[in-house]
């Protein structure tokens, strides 16, 4: 009989009874939202979907929660927390996704991939500065599409070509250090633009981080707050230790050679959707006895719907974490953090040089009859800036949108669609066209 009465059970294909009513009403409020979502796309919270009973005993919600379920498109997704922190936090990375149907409308008279990476060209320099047009083709693909080039020197990519019909502008950290003050709000206006002609724009990625000169966060403070739960996202999970996010120390923190390198503490892990790191800055670029530290949120929108209001108010998005709301404010400005990144630089490949050559510079010295047939005979022949030295090297490039264009199809002008040299009989057959 026991074997029976589990069998019927775990019958595959029925429903089991509810255990109260208010169970069963909830089921069924689920199906009904789930087909509303199927023909409206809408945002709501996935709260307002279940009876208030239900909310307390199924979900233990607080106020000081920092995750909040919301449906978007029928897909359960989380909500960002937003605050009202103060302060100087800056976008350290963007990766936008959007379709390429967008970009055809957007710029009228493009007609290939080539096109539209000519047009973004301009368009990226109205947004970011004079250095961010896009310099080169590559001759590889990245992140699953076969076309890709490169945007100012390594600012970023640009990637089109994949059969789903989609492109991706991506921007690094570099990159927004030399972008322009406005950047940010006339690159939300860009995709809102975008957003509007039917380009499904996406911010997959965006990485927000705030400095700290002096009295910034160390590895010991970082770590005795791991401890005491301040990375704990929700309260019914203070006392579930297994619940808690991974963290991880990278750097060895028992030798003063592993200290003066620097140590960096990782809460999460990279594949999440948020991934927030705190390391010594100063140190990882060469300056010992710095104190300049760094913190940077990572927040990928896999499982997270990230709106583009972060991009005006990234100040407001970084406190995805309790211990980030108790953290002081930060006061450094961008400018000056690429300033003293720029001055650690160079001091840090002096000490190499010396540390390396200095024996031979000094003796060669006195050898030579000055210093300047000494520094002419030593100099490298090639006149390109070291790997270590690239990052604050001027940009010499001339960017695609102003490079002459070299095209083998001949036809009328008078039949033209493109600005570029192709017309809709050339024969040409762009890579997002069916």
């Amino acid at each position: 009989m026991k074997r029976l009465d589990d069998d019927l059970h775990n019958k595959r294909g029925t429903r089991l009874p509810a255990r109260s009513a208010s169970e069963d009403g909830q089921a069924q409020c689920r199906v009904q939202s789930s087909k509303k979502q199927a023909l409206a796309p809408i945002l709501e919270p996935l709260r307002d979907l279940q009876p208030a009973s239900e909310v307390l005993t199924n979900r233990t919600e607080n106020d000081d929660d920092y995750i909040r379920l919301i449906l978007a498109d029928g897909v359960v997704k989380q909500e960002l927390k937003r605050s009202e922190r103060d302060g100087s936090v800056f976008i350290d990375w963007t990766t936008i996704t959007l379709r390429v149907t967008a970009l055809l409308s957007y710029f009228s008279k493009s007609f290939t991939d080539e096109d539209i990476a000519r047009f973004l060209s301009g368009k990226l320099e109205e947004i970011f500065g004079s250095s961010f047009g896009i310099s080169k083709k590559n001759n590889f693909g990245l992140f699953f599409h076969p076309l890709s080039f490169v945007i100012g020197d390594n600012f970023g990519h640009f990637c089109i070509g994949n059969k789903n019909g989609r492109c991706v502008i991506s921007i690094s950290g570099q990159g927004w250090a030399n972008a322009s003050q406005a950047s940010a709000k006339k690159l939300y206006t860009f995709i809102t633009n975008l957003d509007e002609l039917g380009g499904d724009c996406k911010l997959s990625r965006i990485d927000l981080a705030a400095d700290y000169y002096k009295d910034g966060p160390t590895h010991s403070e970082f770590e005795a707050a791991y401890h005491r739960g301040e990375f704990v996202r929700q309260q019914r999970h203070i006392k579930t230790k297994d619940a808690w996010p991974n963290y991880q120390v990278y750097g060895c923190v028992h030798t003063k050679r592993g200290l003066e390198s620097g140590i960096t503490d990782a809460v999460g892990v990279r594949t999440s959707d948020l991934y927030l790191r705190r390391y010594d800055k100063g140190r990882e670029l060469g300056d010992l006895n710095s104190t300049w530290s760094r913190v940077e949120l990572e927040m990928k929108s896999k499982d997270t719907l990230i709106p583009f209001d972060v991009l005006l108010n990234p100040a407001k998005y970084f406190c995805q974490y309790p211990y980030l709301k108790n953290l002081c404010n930060s006061e450094a400005e961008r400018l000056v953090s690429t300033r003293i990144t720029a001055e650690i630089t160079i001091e840090s490949a002096k000490k190499i040089v010396k540390r390396q050559f200095g024996k031979y510079l000094r003796v060669l010295r006195g050898l030579a009859e000055s210093d300047e047939e000494l520094i002419n005979e030593l100099q490298s022949d090639e006149d390109e800036w070291p790997v270590r030295l690239a990052k604050i090297a001027p940009q010499i490039f001339v960017p695609i949108h102003k490079q002459p264009v070299i095209s083998n199809v001949l036809f009328a002008e008078e039949f033209a669609t493109s600005d570029f040299g192709y017309t809709d009989d050339s024969g040409y057959i762009s890579s997002h066209i069916n």
